[in-house]
């Protein structure tokens, strides 16, 4: 009986576990109904978490920045010697918060021609076409940043031209939260 036990002790340590599992998942589910899955959104590290940022562009010291969770954009172009005397810091939403892996491009003034038009268009009240518009200009609305826009390029790339700006839901683009937010300044041709 030794002998045998011995030999199948992993067969019966996973007949073991599935039980246990098996247990759990049945105790999780007792009350009858099953649970929603829940998305987060927005943030998922609380602040205060160590994050690293890519900052390049127009800085004093381009490169990896170690910063924390909750931090802004200003606090990272700083964090690299801050801006050089050709930055365009207007085309960029300083007070937004980093994401931890992102890249964080200040341009100069000379080459960013396209974002000062979208700022002002944005600021006339003008809706951005996501059809369109470029990266640089998707990164200027609010809770778009570089990620995000390369992800709402990418799909209409990929999955052709957005018929309405509810495909950024439907594609899974972004989240909801940051669609309602960006909803009143987007538009798509027709």
């Amino acid at each position: 009986m030794l002998v045998w036990l011995d030999r199948h002790r992993y067969l019966l340590l996973a007949v073991a576990a599935l039980m246990l599992i098996t247990a759990l998942w049945a105790g999780g589910m007792a009350d009858g109904a099953s649970r929603p899955i829940e998305f987060q959104t927005g943030s998922r590290l609380p602040d205060g978490t160590p994050i690293r940022v890519h900052v390049t562009g127009e800085v004093a010291r381009p490169g990896v920045q170690e910063m924390f969770e909750g931090e802004r954009v200003i606090d990272a172009i700083n964090e690299a010697g801050g801006p050089t005397a050709s930055a365009d810091q207007e085309s960029l939403n300083l007070a937004r918060r980093l994401r931890d892996g992102e890249q964080l491009v200040v341009p100069s003034r000379s080459s960013s021609p396209q974002s000062a038009g979208a700022v002002a268009a944005l600021a006339s009240g003008q809706l951005l076409d996501i059809n369109t518009a470029t990266e640089t200009e998707l990164d200027q609305l609010p809770g778009i940043g570089a990620a995000y826009s390369r992800r709402i390029v990418d799909s209409r790339t990929v999955d052709g031209p957005f018929k309405t700006v509810e495909d950024l839901i439907s594609r899974r683009v972004i989240p909801s939260p940051t669609f309602e937010s960006i909803r009143p300044l987007i538009t798509v041709s027709p």
